[in-house]
């Protein structure tokens, strides 16, 4: 006869549990849910729209599909997930990763986190030239036809720099005037802005700066990918929006922004 030992039993069993739990992501809503004869072709692509705006292209979840099998990660409906709220089953997309979670047991699986994130700074801020403090008195330039972002931005960036002096603009036809008459270290560009004359756009306006001969760094900002087109205009750097609101994070990226200027010699406090 073979004696088993309840605790080992349930301690391999755990064990054999957490060998085969994945990372998973959930994304769910209340609303009127998906309609069992559209869930078969939900993946597949030019899916007729399911509001009532009609909106999309119908290539969204396939897209998002193929990007999941290619990071070796799965997409799929909740067939039984429910909302709880009458006359609005809602819908559940479930995004599983090919990869087992962190083990927590003695806080290893947070300290390696900690310890990996602190490393990649710890690299980065070692490189050559790379400063690990901002400089003081730089001039910034920011150029948005959002206000209530230009002043956002300058309240953030005034609790990272508070010595560093901010002008604001909302189009690129102004900035134009403005650094005829004055010179900045630094200039943060929009990409799509409108104006009453006519409308620049973002790598328009950094094209017309440097043909002026203007020196600044010069980064680019917006929320679709257009930082070739902002190289190639002539700008230093690029951010994608929205900006990050966080000190640390912030000052990361000012200090990044002013170790990449392509001209050494118009780095500010270099």
């Amino acid at each position: 006869a073979q004696v088993m030992n309840n605790d080992d039993d349930d301690s391999q069993a755990q064990k054999e549990n957490s060998m085969e739990a994945k990372v998973a992501f959930y994304v769910e809503d209340s609303g009127p849910g998906i309609p069992e004869c559209k869930q078969k072709a939900l993946f597949s692509k030019f899916q007729d729209s399911l509001d009532v705006l009609n909106q999309g292209t119908g290539i969204g979840l396939a897209l998002c599909k193929q990007l999941s099998s290619l990071m070796g990660a799965t997409l799929s409906l909740d067939n039984d997930f429910r909302s709880g709220i009458e006359g609005c089953p809602g819908t559940r997309f479930v995004l599983t990763l090919n990869q087992q979670p962190l083990s927590l047991e003695n806080g290893n699986g947070v300290g390696e986190m900690t310890n990996a994130h602190a490393s990649i700074r710890d690299l980065m801020h070692e490189r050559d030239g790379f400063r690990k403090e901002l400089p003081l008195n730089i001039s910034v330039l920011f150029v948005d036809d959002d206000a209530m972002l230009r002043k956002m931005f300058s309240r953030v960036l005034q609790s990272v720099a508070p010595s560093w002096s901010i002008r604001e603009c909302a189009n690129g036809e102004t900035a134009l005037r403005i650094v005829d008459e004055e010179k900045f270290d630094l200039i943060f560009v929009d990409q799509y802005m409108a104006s009453v004359e006519k409308q620049l756009l973002g790598t328009e306006t950094v094209h017309a700066m440097r043909a002026k001969g203007v020196e600044s760094i010069i980064c680019g900002l917006s929320a679709n990918d257009v930082e070739d087109q902002f190289s190639n205009a002539g700008g230093d750097y690029f951010m994608y929006k929205p900006f990050p609101c966080k000190k640390d994070a912030l000052k990361d990226e000012l200090l990044q922004m002013l170790a990449c200027s392509k001209d050494e010699e118009r780095a500010p406090g270099v």
